[in-house]
């Protein structure tokens, strides 16, 4: 398996998504709706698995000793990489952006504790519906990334509206105080389990579907 998360990196892997990392600074501009940030991550991974389609990476590796359970692991794999790199990158940006924390953002959630947890919210979506979309042939990228994007767009408007109207979402999820920082953690914990959920689900989906599907 190690080999074959090396061949992702060498030769799946384009300098899209790495490129976009640095939108993370979207998250320094006062008003503007900071979950854009990680459309970016998803339209990057698209891009990438549309290269990676046109340069026929799917035909080499059935070529190689190796089961299709394999093959979606190793995408799952670098695609899992991508988004926590992702989160990691926008960290410091966070940081600066709470430096002037007093400077509101007008439009959405501030980037804080809770913004990360949502985000992962987002990005399981994103997985669950595009990759099992993707893989009843391996083949399709552009209708799975257009449902999938609607979805995330959904998704922000519905986070947006809530953070405007629900108390704790109003007064708490959107602060850089300390104390309501940590009483945002657990919305970043229950992200990251929504994230975990949804994305094993896909992936025993996707697999499911490659098995059955024929090449």
């Amino acid at each position: 398996m190690k080999a074959l998360q090396s061949k992702e990196w060498r030769l799946a892997m384009s300098p899209v998504p790495l490129l976009f990392l640095a939108l993370s600074g979207l998250v320094l501009i006062p008003n503007y709706p900071y979950y854009v940030t990680f459309f970016y991550t998803t339209l990057g991974i698209f891009l990438m698995m549309q290269s990676a389609r046109e340069n026929r990476d799917l035909y080499y590796m059935a070529l190689l000793p190796i089961t299709k359970r394999e093959m979606v692991k190793a995408h799952f794999s670098l695609v899992l990489t991508i988004e926590a790199m992702q989160v990691l990158v926008c960290l410091p940006f966070m940081l600066l952006r709470a430096s002037y924390g007093e400077v509101k953002n007008a439009v959405g959630i501030e980037a804080n504790v809770a913004f990360l947890g949502f985000s992962l919210v987002l990005l399981g979506l994103f997985n669950r519906i595009f990759f099992p979309m993707h893989y009843k042939n391996a083949y399709d990228l552009g209708k799975p990334f257009v449902i999938s994007s609607i979805t995330l767009a959904l998704g922000m408007v519905i986070l947006e509206t809530l953070q405007h109207v629900l108390p704790y979402l109003k007064d708490v999820c959107d602060s850089y105080e300390a104390a309501d920082q940590l009483r945002q953690l657990p919305v970043l914990l229950g992200g990251l389990l929504v994230f975990a959920l949804l994305t094993c689900r896909s992936f025993s989906i996707s697999v499911r579907r490659f098995e059955n599907a024929d090449l």
